[in-house]
């Protein structure tokens, strides 16, 4: 399938505002050369932490109980933009979250991720292990599709972890959370990359009409609080610089479920809180293809020809934002 309608979003506003079980350290690096994987460059890191909300919708998160969520969008730079045109499914978006390329040349149209084309277009922790394989990488998530995209291409991440089920997608969550905090203050990885899930379920059993989707995001704040909270400390303590962005793989009909091309269903974010960034503001150019460069330009790593995102910008314009509401 082309991708045709998700492209850059040019509409845009200001406003206001638990262990890793397993550990495997790759001892050489992959030819940069033959997929242009890119080569480090003296520029001063910055960590990056990525916490993907699975079928979260923005306009839900602003009308949600949702403090800490709440603080990362006063400090930092949110946009909503949308992914028409490319599946509405969590394979093919957590894949280009994590490529910066769409699915049409990923390959990845579903979650069989029959058709993956990670040879030719690297994850950014294969990307970031082949510049340097000193840096650290980790995946740490809920949902065990993760884990296939984390764990794809040579070399791969340091850390690939799919949390055990806890009794519930919030338990396992939480589970999630904690592994990632822990992770931040102890290891300080320079790439670390978490997906929750439990929104996307409620969205699945009720829609996001029913109560029970803006108390899912209300749990899962408490988790985005756990983990902004550990990369505070570890910044505190190290004098690291830390960019945290948060996103979702799609959005989710009112009855519930996704799939299919309607504008809730095709509905995304990012928030992007970080030195630099204008806080309260809005960008509705961001796209989720544009991750992957965020987290390697700020680690100094060349970015690529081949990758369709770019990095986000830090200060927004101020153009009126012409998306729908959705959570009011």
């Amino acid at each position: 399938m082309g991708v045709t309608n998700h492209k850059r979003i040019t509409a845009t506003s200001t406003t206001l505002a638990a262990a890793v079980a397993a550990c495997a350290l790759v001892s050489g690096a992959a030819s940069a050369s033959a997929l242009d994987l890119g080569s480090s460059t003296a520029a001063g890191p910055t960590k990056t932490v990525v916490i993907g909300l699975d079928g979260t919708m923005l306009d839900f998160v602003k009308s949600a109980d949702a403090p800490r969520l709440h603080q990362l969008i006063a400090e930092g730079v949110s946009g909503q933009s949308s992914i028409a045109g490319h599946p509405t499914i969590s394979g093919p978006s957590w894949s280009t979250i994590l490529t910066g390329v769409w699915n049409d040349k990923h390959g990845v149209q579903d979650n069989s991720f029959n058709g993956a084309n990670y040879d030719e277009y690297p994850t950014a922790f294969t990307r970031i292990e082949a510049a340097n394989p000193a840096l650290g990488t980790q995946s740490i998530s809920t949902w065990n599709g993760i884990a296939t995209i984390a764990g794809s291409g040579t070399p791969t991440a340091d850390v690939v972890t799919t949390t055990a089920g806890a009794g519930g997608l919030a338990a396992t969550d939480t589970a999630t959370a904690t592994a990632v905090a822990d992770q931040i203050v102890s290891a300080g990885p320079d790439f670390i990359f978490t997906q929750l899930d439990q929104v996307d379920g409620a969205g699945h059993s009720g829609g996001t009409t029913a109560a029970a989707y803006a108390e899912s995001i209300a749990r899962v704040d408490a988790e985005v609080g756990r983990i902004v909270d550990a990369v505070d400390k570890r910044a505190k303590d190290s004098g690291e610089s830390w960019t945290i962005l948060v996103t979702s793989d799609h959005g989710h009909k009112p009855s519930g479920g996704h799939g299919g091309q309607s504008v809730a269903e095709t509905t995304t974010f990012v928030i992007a809180r970080g030195a630099g960034y204008a806080g309260g503001t809005t960008d509705n150019s961001y796209t989720i293809a544009d991750i992957t460069p965020t987290v390697l330009d700020n680690l100094g790593i060349a970015l690529p020809e081949n990758l369709d995102g770019v990095p986000l910008a830090k200060t927004a314009p101020t153009q009126p934002s012409g998306f729908p509401s959705f959570g009011s």
